[in-house]
């Protein structure tokens, strides 16, 4: 890699760093990635004890909606217990490895039918490469997708990715901190969903229906492609409602939402 190159690097690098815990951070990730890995589809998936999936992350070279899409309907639709994923996630909790595992799926080794029709051939994918890791309790996968235009992944690429796996995995894990609006709340620990549209309700200016409901799931934490999902509505929208909410309670962002609700919760020993 020339100087050039280094300087550009280090700069989409720094652009990564500079959207932690905003809604561009998984375009800047992928954007970062394309000339060393061009993959064009990113998402991250988090697992709960039960190991259901939670869409964490989204990102589309160019913007598009092919990873957001296939993330509904590889949690929304339970075809992720067919993932081999799974069986890797097994495997590496058995063996309690604290590096990440890298997982390379293609197209080619899915044998569930369903699951491979619905989540590659309808978004034309052909391979994935996945780094796994136990990040704050929850079992995280971090993804990248190739496409039938872009082809399988070289073995360089495959060895550049497993070799960036920590720094990705590290970066998605301050990245999904600084969406925790609840990490300033010390001991009171995390508020749920249900907790914080009581709160809403209680504050003295009037929200939408949608409003509250975005506001409430952003109080426990979720991102905003995990509230698109949870309401069946698309990240713009959200962020749309977002906005909305914010201006009519005169806050800027997830944190002063907490810090408003915080009295009135704390007000009735909540």
């Amino acid at each position: 890699m020339n100087r050039h190159d280094d300087t550009a690097d280090a700069a989409a690098l720094a652009h990564v760093v500079d959207r932690l815990g905003e809604d561009g951070f998984g375009a800047a990730l992928l954007a970062w990635l394309a000339p060393a890995l061009h993959a064009v589809h990113a998402t991250a998936f988090r697992f709960d004890a039960g190991l259901q999936a939670r869409v964490v992350l989204t990102a589309s070279a160019g913007g598009g909606a092919v990873a957001l899409q296939s993330a509904r309907v590889y949690a929304g639709s339970g075809l992720y217990r067919h993932d081999q994923l799974l069986g890797a996630l097994r495997q590496h909790t058995e063996a309690g490895d604290e590096a990440p595992a890298i997982v390379r799926l293609c197209r080619k080794d899915i044998d569930d039918p369903a699951y491979g029709e619905q989540l590659w051939d309808r978004f034309g994918l052909v391979e994935r490469l996945s780094a796994l890791s136990l990040l704050d309790g929850h079992w995280t996968a971090f993804n990248l997708y190739r496409d039938r235009a872009a082809g399988a992944f070289a073995a360089r690429e495959v060895q550049r990715f497993a070799a960036l796996a920590p720094l990705l995995l590290a970066l998605l894990r301050r990245h999904l901190a600084a969406l925790q609006p609840t990490a300033q709340a010390g001991p009171a620990g995390r508020i749920g969903p249900e907790a914080a549209a009581a709160l809403l309700l209680r504050l003295p200016v009037r929200l939408s229906g949608r409003e509250r409901e975005v506001c409430a799931l952003t109080l426990a934490g979720h991102t905003r492609e995990g509230i698109g999902l949870a309401l069946g509505i698309a990240p713009s929208s959200v962020a749309t409602l977002r906005r909305r909410a914010y201006r009519k309670l005169q806050i800027h962002c997830a944190g002063e939402l907490f810090a408003l609700c915080l009295p009135h919760g704390r007000g009735e020993g909540a």
